[in-house]
């Protein structure tokens, strides 16, 4: 019996005729895994839809300079082989209120006004860490987030934890820190209004002075086959006209 598939991503007639030629029945729901044809911001998006379903990235041939080894048709037929490589992420949890959200990459409190700074204060374990801070936000990430946003703002990365980096911060700036992934991490908003996203979810919560939410590590992981496929050097070199990764 043919595993059954769902695409999600651009270049769908390419992806189809991949799939189906390397034995996939190519489906609308209830799949076995999800192929995800694009970049990371496709893969995030693919875990928050289908979070229970097991996920193999793929960049896009249109927008990508592809090595052999990770041509669309040469990741499908090592999946079916089962010679891709397996992980499973860490996910973070977001808890505000009695609402509760999942990220792969990262949350990011941002100020609502790029004119008005953000104040806010931030406790690891209930205990706090600087002082109240001033500035455009903080981001906190997964180990697989820490070479998105995370990065862009430390110019570091790292393999296990929470990462907390502080955003364009005049007061009460801090380094950027990585605690256990063990830890709850909850932050304060003591002058807004401020923005709460996670990953590239449009759909954006706005906070304001004396609101919190607490980060901590999710009660469940994703599960991705062949991530090398979206780590390769050779595969990133895109054309930003036509391919624009998360």
């Amino acid at each position: 019996m043919k595993m059954r598939m769902l695409i999600v991503g651009d270049g769908r007639a390419h992806a189809v005729e991949c799939a189906e030629s390397a034995g996939f029945e190519v489906v609308e729901r209830d799949p076995e895994v999800v192929l995800c044809h694009g970049g990371d911001g496709t893969l995030l998006r693919a875990e928050r839809v289908w979070p229970s379903v097991p996920k193999i990235p793929a960049r896009l041939s249109k927008g990508a300079q592809l090595c052999e080894q990770h041509t669309l048709s040469s990741i499908l037929d090592r999946y079916q082989r089962r010679g891709l490589d397996c992980a499973a992420l860490e996910m973070l949890q977001c808890a505000l209120g009695a609402s509760r959200f999942y990220a792969l990459n990262d949350v990011v409190l941002r100020n609502d006004n790029p004119a008005l700074a953000l104040r806010f204060r931030l406790f690891v374990n209930n205990i706090e860490l600087g002082s109240e801070t001033t500035g455009d936000g903080v981001v906190l990430a997964t180990p697989f987030g820490s070479t998105g946003y995370y990065h862009t703002l430390t110019r570091q990365r790292f393999d296990e934890g929470i990462g907390i980096a502080f955003n364009n911060c005049t007061r009460g700036v801090l380094p950027p820190v990585v605690v256990d992934s063990s830890s709850v991490v909850r932050v304060d908003v003591t002058r807004g209004p401020g923005v709460l996203a996670h990953d590239n979810d449009r759909r954006t919560i706005h906070l304001r002075q004396g609101h919190r939410f607490e980060i901590s590590r999710a009660d469940r992981r994703a599960t991705v086959h062949g991530l090398d496929a979206l780590a390769c050097q050779t595969c990133v070199r895109y054309d930003e006209e036509t391919f624009n990764p998360h």
